[in-house]
């Protein structure tokens, strides 16, 4: 599928009605299974083409995921948030002081110039699993590839971050 502006016009205007009358079949506001559809197309958007090999299924299968990470996203508020607590005002401020705060910005850029140093699938993988909390059947589908490249790449770019922050650090020694 070529990505011109055309063609993912095209695809919006034919699978938009579909893919909204299936998210608010599997119980989401029309408001939600809205954001939904546009998720999914921005990551269609953001997918290598050479990665997709049917954008229609793509989409279908991607507005899934949308709509299971929201449900996982809710799950784990409701289990950090209890709703019924009360407040306490009296606690003393969590904030870190201003020298751990830089400290820990210092470490987190660190760490973002690392993983944006990583290959493009590998930084995928890594942040599908890491930071979306996809299992490697979850990636292996959502991508095409298989359980075991999912791993190798997920390995690949663990390693590649410690040798890079590794070293980072060395340097700054």
């Amino acid at each position: 599928m070529s990505k011109s502006p055309d063609a993912l016009a095209l695809l919006y205007r034919s699978e938009r009605g579909s893919l909204l009358r299936r998210l608010a079949r599997r119980g989401l506001t029309s408001q939600e299974a809205g954001d939904a559809v546009q998720e999914a197309f921005l990551r269609l958007m953001r997918t290598p083409q050479p990665d997709i090999r049917d954008a229609r299924a793509y989409l279908h299968r991607t507005a899934e995921s949308v709509l299971i990470d929201g449900w996982r996203g809710e799950k784990r508020a409701a289990a950090v948030i209890d709703r019924h607590a009360e407040i306490d005002d009296n606690r003393p401020d969590q904030m870190p002081s201003p020298e751990m705060g830089l400290i820990s910005a210092q470490e987190r850029s660190a760490l973002e110039a690392a993983i944006a140093a990583l290959s493009p699938r590998s930084r995928e993988v890594l942040l599908l699993h890491r930071f979306e909390g996809l299992s490697y059947a979850e990636i292996a589908d959502r991508l095409g590839i298989s359980r075991n490249t999912v791993m190798v790449h997920l390995a690949n770019a663990m390693t590649a971050l410690r040798r890079r922050l590794r070293d980072d650090s060395a340097a700054d020694a």
